[in-house]
């Protein structure tokens, strides 16, 4: 993935409904945070890796934590898991369904209480 190429209108909606669906549907402290995270790293290489150790310490709590919150986004399906590493760590990559489907429900109640 290309970060220099123009982020068009389409993929801009994309990106924020999947994070903002995140925001409201993932629970924990810090659950908001992996599809931003995920997103990020998936437009520069492809694919996110998200390193419990470093991310617990950057965030102030225990790596068994972050690895819950982490288990959370996959079980919720906002990211999944497309491989490993040659040194065995998990790749995953965003799951933008889950913004199309925020995305369908806000319109709906939006268009409902007109």
């Amino acid at each position: 993935m290309d970060n220099q190429k123009e982020l068009t209108e389409e993929a801009y909606r994309l990106y924020s409904d999947y994070m903002l669906a995140g925001t409201h549907q993932l629970r924990g402290r810090h659950g908001f945070r992996i599809p931003a995270l995920v997103l990020d790293q998936w437009q520069a290489q492809g694919h996110a890796i998200l390193r419990t150790n470093t991310l617990a310490r950057h965030y102030g709590v225990q790596r068994k934590t972050m690895w819950r919150t982490i288990q959370g986004a996959v079980d919720a399906g906002f990211i999944r898991e497309i491989g490993r590493t040659e040194d065995g760590k998990a790749m995953y990559v965003p799951c933008f369904e889950r913004g199309a489907e925020w995305r369908a429900a806000y319109e709906e109640r939006a268009h409902g209480k007109r």
